[in-house]
């Protein structure tokens, strides 16, 4: 179904031509075709060719000439121009070669396009996709005509008027996922937020359903809690969800498909499956086969062509032959070939493809004689055995050239290109190319077109039936063999395009891959789990599974590589490096800051250090730096990033920014924030981007990461307006990278900034989408961050409960499980305030006692001031005023060698409010009064509104007296 582009308006553009023809206008140089106002979904192949016909109207354009147009620089079958003709004339609605209104073909020649065609520049039309568009499904590009089931489609599309769940049952091979489509394609336009098919063909690991689901739709997601992040994501979208062949994890299905439809009220959900999936509200459609003329022997071809069967016959003869046409006198035979295939669509297309080879008689002889060989060899339904004996006969009817591509390119986890196919089959690309096309011709292999060209892959029937001809061939482990080292060149290739290509692009290129590598994995591991091709591949797998984000399952692969590289003799080696270091790094992540990930960390140091690799060695140092600094070891940190800055300085001094970076850090930690703040300011104003392919080189974007840090420098020197600003921006900038740990590191920074400035709404909002964010990603040693601000967010609106100092001390559990130590004394002290409101004052007293003599131990300065404030306040509370003064001057002194402008009004806010009315309250509200002064903005802030209040009162009570 075509839908208009949410876009910008087109505008005249006289480089630019355009050709009307019929309802359609089609301009070239935007690859855009129109009927009326609605663009027509189709390939940018067909496009070509259409646009070589239009540029000659009436004229013949011959086959050679086609090629030579559409396929530049490409060795290509004709079949390759048979399929892009096919999907054009769908897109154009036209008919067979006796029933063309746009194009005609002229037999063996070539094709010319019949209609009267006005040429002119390209108009100002409304519709045009804009930059940024989101897709709206990602359905193939139809090659083929859907015949014989308008009526299932209707009645599909009624079912959803009342029903949100509706599964297509039926054999293989019945058409199932052909109706799916072309029901999906009506919803396009009818569901806001599209449809979107997800292949389940081969999926036969149950726990793989969601991350296929979530992989359809662009949902990035940590494969443990990927339904639950699934459901989130759809929960305010309206779609269509297709589930294609389900059959082999069809509890899996269900089970995915029940939580949708529960969580998730605006989806929609068809399934096809070779059964119903058992669910409540389940609507079942069981597809029987096409229609088929009664049994006679005087059946003339005009009777004949009224049923669906003999219609898509003769559709697929005409394809393969174009000189066909039925006749009169084949008429019957037609009729029975299409009766002994009982229907089945896939069946019918196998036996007219070989119209050219065999002709009607021959092809009735064969098919019979078939059949008979068969009979009593198969178990199971009639039409089971209907399609398996067609298959064996298609393929027994291939050379063995070609049998061989067959069987051998079902070790693909998907789709698949020419270049694939052929290291697979060990031939020639353009040998390949050449029998991908006739396989595609005689419909055992299903072409899609892409943006690249011709993609194949096999329908999930097919590919079970070359799988067992693979095995029972001896050839499996050859062709597996291949498949591996193939799928390691191209995660390789994949890696040296990953920083020149667009993220999209690069994402569209080789998410599909992802498939192949767990397969590749899954045959390696169990045939050779010591061997080096698995550990190399585990290595190249590893921007894979960062870029989506799938750190659990990178965790699981490269914990396995490394147990087994002694064994593959690669202990010591470049490997071993890289996986030490991933193993450390997806450890911290998702796991903990323990002596397992630093250990791998050290090890992969030492051997990088020892092979001379500068590269690595400075990712490592980056990366014990970093360990150290969650861990509390703030020293020890600026030593390692100091060695960091010393060897980049030497070696390589682009990366240096990035030490600057994490130095920033560092000095953020021990106090020394007027220097932080110049050092990161110093890095935002230059432009980072001459980092080139080292943007994310270390986990994180260095310009998301330089504003996170920043966000707290600034707010805790007295710019907490520019800290908000700043926080806003990066969460911006991260989501435009798509980069996950970005995202992540931001939001981190971002929920303290907007709690401290007392903007409650604001701060709930990013712990929100923090929350959202870990439970997708894994990231867990973030997730105490979320669940602290949650807490503390709770307190300062509503006060002090058991609640909320449950929550607070699950918290700071969460973070002492995990041994994220930095800025615990911090998360103590505001659990101490909690407490000691409370009126708990025994464990309050504890509490800023254990954060007082943490801050000591880890040198952690940045934040001493509001803790000694906050035991002031216990002491306060508790009447002990002398006390509480001394620890409040004690505190003022400290904020004022280390730069914290913000805590210092705090400490002399305190210390006027305690001090009350005299010379003593004057001279604090002085204090106030002098760092109210240094402040240039950020006055809407709680802070400032509370102290402008005290001097407000104070210039009162003066002008009252």
């Amino acid at each position: 179904m075509n839908e208009p582009y949410k876009g910008e308006r087109m505008t005249d553009d006289p480089g630019g031509r355009s050709f009307a023809f019929g309802s359609f206008v089609l301009i070239p140089q935007r690859q855009l075709l129109l009927q009326g106002e609605l663009p027509v979904r189709i390939g940018s192949r067909a496009l070509d060719i259409l646009t070589a016909l239009a540029e000659r109207p009436g004229e013949l354009v011959s086959k050679r000439e086609l090629i030579a147009r559409v396929w530049p620089s490409t060795v290509v079958d004709e079949s390759n121009l048979k399929v892009n003709m096919a999907a054009l004339r769908r897109a154009l609605g036209d008919g067979g070669p006796d029933d063309a209104r746009y194009i005609a073909t002229v037999t063996g020649r070539g094709y010319k396009l019949i209609v009267p065609v006005t040429t002119g520049v390209s108009p100002n039309l409304a519709w045009a996709p804009a930059a940024g568009t989101t897709r709206r499904h990602n359905l193939p590009t139809g090659t083929t005509r859907v015949i014989g089931r308008a009526d299932a489609i209707d009645g599909i599309r009624r079912d959803f008027d009342v029903a949100r769940l509706v599964s297509i049952v039926g054999p293989g091979g019945i058409g199932k996922t052909t109706v799916a489509l072309a029901v999906a394609e009506h919803a396009i336009g009818a569901f806001r937020d599209g449809a979107w098919l997800v292949d389940l063909a081969l999926t036969k690991d149950p726990h793989q359903v969601p991350s296929a689901v979530a992989a359809a739709l662009g949902i990035a997601g940590n494969a443990a809690g990927i339904l639950a992040t699934l459901c989130k994501s759809l929960r305010d979208r309206q779609i269509l969800l297709v589930l294609d062949s389900c059959e082999q994890v069809i509890e899996a299905c269900a089970a995915c498909a029940s939580r949708i439809l529960a969580e998730a009220a605006g989806v929609k959900i068809l399934v096809t499956s070779r059964e119903p999936l058992q669910l409540s509200g389940e609507r079942v459609r069981r597809l029987p086969g096409l229609g088929l003329p009664p049994s006679s022997e005087h059946l003339t071809a005009q009777e004949a062509l009224m049923f669906p069967a003999v219609q898509l016959f003769v559709d697929r003869a005409t394809d393969r032959m174009e000189t066909f046409k039925l006749r009169d006198a084949d008429a019957t035979a037609v009729a029975e070939i299409c009766r002994r295939l009982d229907g089945i669509a896939l069946a019918i297309e196998l036996a007219a493809t070989r119209i050219d080879a065999f002709g009607v008689g021959g092809l009735h002889k064969q098919l019979d004689n078939r059949f008979r060989l068969l009979v009593g060899r198969r178990s199971g339904p009639e039409r089971h055995r209907t399609l398996a004996a067609t298959l064996d006969w298609s393929y027994s009817l291939l050379a063995e050239r070609e049998a061989a591509l067959l069987r051998s390119v079902s070790v693909f986890a998907g789709v698949f290109d020419i270049e694939g196919a052929a290291v697979v089959a060990a031939m020639d690309p353009a040998e390949a190319a050449d029998m991908l096309a006739q396989l595609s011709a005689k419909s055992l292999l299903v072409a899609d077109l892409d943006a690249d060209g011709i993609a194949y892959r096999l329908q999930e029937t097919t590919n079970s039936y070359c799988q067992d001809k693979l095995r029972a061939g001896g050839h499996e482990p050859v062709a597996r063999q291949r498949h591996a080292e193939h799928t390691y060149v191209t995660l390789e290739r994949a890696g040296s395009e990953w920083a020149q290509r667009p993220a999209d692009e690069w994402e569209s290129a080789y998410r599909r891959v992802l498939g192949d590598l767990r397969a590749a994995l899954a045959w390696t591991v169990k045939e050779a789990p010591d061997g080096p091709l698995a550990i190399r591949l585990t290595v190249a797998g590893l921007l894979l599974w960062n870029q989506f984000s799938l750190t659990e399952e990178c965790l699981r692969h490269v914990s396995h590589a490394v147990e087994e590289l002694d064994a593959a003799g690669l202990a010591g080696t470049a490997f071993e490096m890289k996986l030490k270091l991933w193993l450390g790094c997806s450890t911290m992540l998702t796991r903990e800051f323990r002596h397992q990930a630093m250990a791998a960390l050290r090890r992969a140091l030492a051997i990088a250090e020892g092979i001379g690799d500068t590269d690595y060695r400075l990712r490592c140092l980056v990366m014990i730096g970093i360990y150290e600094l969650f861990t509390g070891e703030h020293e020890a940190g600026m030593r390692t990033l100091e060695e960091f800055e010393a060897v980049a300085g030497a070696e390589d001094p682009s990366v240096l920014p990035e030490g600057d970076v994490h130095m920033g850090i560092a000095e953020l930690f021990l106090g020394r924030l007027p220097r932080s703040r110049e050092r990161l300011e110093r890095l935002a104003r230059r432009d980072l981007r001459y980092f080139g392919s080292y943007a994310v080189r270390y986990l994180s974007d260095p310009i998301v990461l330089v504003r996170a840090v920043l966000t707290h420098v600034q707010w805790l020197t007295g710019s907490a307006d520019a800290a908000m600003r700043t926080a806003a921006v990066a969460v911006d900038e991260a989501r435009q990278t798509k980069h996950h740990l970005s995202m992540n590191n931001i939001l981190s920074y971002a929920c303290p900034v907007f709690y401290w400035s007392g903007a409650y709404d604001e701060c709930e909002r990013y712990v929100a989408m923090l929350e959202d964010h870990v439970a997708r990603h894994g990231l867990v040693s973030r997730r105490p961050v979320a669940s602290f601000y949650a807490a503390a967010v709770a307190y300062a609106r509503h006060g002090s409960s058991p609640d909320v100092i449950f929550a607070l001390q699950r918290a700071i559990g969460e973070f002492r499980n995990i041994n994220h130590l930095a800025r615990m004394p911090y998360y103590l002290s505001v659990l101490a305030n909690a407490l000691a409101d409370r009126g708990r004052f025994a464990e309050a007293e504890s509490t800023i006692r254990t954060a007082l003599d943490i801050a000591a131990a880890q040198h952690e300065l940045w934040c001493l001031p509001e803790v000694l404030r906050i035991q002031a306040a216990i002491a306060a509370l508790q009447g002990r005023k002398t006390e509480a003064a001394g620890l409040l001057v004690n505190a003022l002194e400290v904020a004022t060698e280390t730069g914290a402008l913000a805590w210092r009004l705090r400490v002399a806010i305190d210390l006027a409010t305690l001090s009350g009315d005299g010379e003593e309250g004057a001279a604090a509200l002085g204090i106030v009064r002098a760092a109210l002064d240094e402040f240039t903005e950020g006055f809407a802030t709680r802070d400032l509104a509370a102290a402008a209040a005290l001097v407000g009162a104070q210039v009162s009570a003066q002008a009252s007296d």
